[in-house]
């Protein structure tokens, strides 16, 4: 017999959850367990705990937002302070104290306003050689010559270059 998922099901994936999974869920929710780590709890994906977070919250059983503003406002008014003293103390202060708990009171206060926290880099490890085949340098004429950035002119009427 073929599986026939119902259009309800495709729209809500926390209506395949269990009852007593979902407890679970909601309760670790509740304690304020990050959505992965409920995920990983209850092994379920991360995306239908989200689910399960937004309809708790929509339901009235978690108020997150509430407590991400409180939260975030008290960690702004932290930053405020610690960058006033800083300022103010700065040859006083240990140079390893102040400065990190602030920078991470920063990166929470960002992560709370829901601000992207991905950054991309690209890099590339290039070798001489690559370099060398990039701008079709043939290497054998220069190897073992003195390349110098700033030749020096050869100018006879020169004074500095007269004996």
């Amino acid at each position: 017999m073929d599986y026939q998922a119902n259009s309800e099901s495709l729209n809500d994936p926390t209506k395949n959850i269990p009852k007593p999974v979902r407890k679970i869920a909601e309760k670790l929710l509740q304690e304020g367990t990050s959505c992965e780590e409920t995920a990983k709890l209850v092994s379920i994906r991360k995306s239908t705990i989200v689910s399960v977070r937004q309809q708790m919250e929509a339901d009235g059983k978690l108020e997150l937002g509430a407590w991400k503003r409180e939260v975030a406002g008290l960690l702004g008014d932290f930053v405020l302070k610690g960058a006033t003293r800083l300022s103010e103390q700065a040859e006083n202060i240990p140079i390893g104290q102040l400065p990190m708990a602030i920078a991470i009171a920063i990166d929470k206060v960002r992560d709370l306003a829901d601000a992207p926290t991905v950054r991309i880099e690209a890099r590339l490890k290039i070798t001489q050689d690559e370099l060398n085949r990039a701008f079709d340098i043939d290497t054998t004429e220069i190897i073992g010559k003195v390349v110098d950035a700033n030749p020096i002119p050869n100018n006879e009427n020169d004074p500095k270059h007269q004996q």
